[in-house]
């Protein structure tokens, strides 16, 4: 018993540096690849984007791991990211945008790994204010759907 939970334990670790490098290499790769760019077409994708080319240099050096905690966070108060993102693209990327930027990314991954549920979060996230509207939005759509059931039976 004792050896297949240290397998366990071994395989977990080698699972977070796993995944450790391939966000590393994926973040060096963004970089490369924007740093390719000349500085007219940066430009150009951070206005597409609707950011400043600094700033999408920052993002570029922050993304992906950052932004999987969004869509943790997101799922873990009841809301539905790709409804979000169909509804409202605007709003998602720039959930992302303020997430990939957040100075407090091992809080936020700490507490989401420890309890989903526990609303210390609330204390330090950027957008907890456009998550708590999106919150608002989602129930203000539940009800209004339930009233017109109830009007039509």
């Amino acid at each position: 018993m004792t050896s297949l939970k240290a397998s366990e334990n071994t395989q977990n670790v080698l699972g977070a540096i796993a995944g450790w490098w391939r966000n590393w290499m994926n973040r060096r790769s963004a970089i490369h690849d924007l740093s390719c760019c000349g500085a007219e077409e940066t430009a150009h994708i951070a206005r597409d984007v609707g950011v400043g080319a600094s700033e999408l240099r920052t993002l570029a050096g922050k993304w992906p791991d950052r932004a999987d905690l969004l869509s943790r966070r997101i799922a873990a108060i009841g809301l539905d990211a790709s409804r979000i993102q169909g509804a409202e693209p605007q709003v998602m990327r720039d959930l992302q945008r303020v997430c990939t930027q957040c100075a407090d990314h091992s809080h936020c991954e700490r507490d989401l790994h420890r309890d989903q549920r526990d609303r210390t979060w609330r204390d330090y996230c950027p957008n907890v204010a456009t998550l708590d509207a999106l919150r608002t939005e989602d129930k203000d759509r539940r009800l209004l759907r339930r009233r017109r059931e109830w009007r039509n039976f």
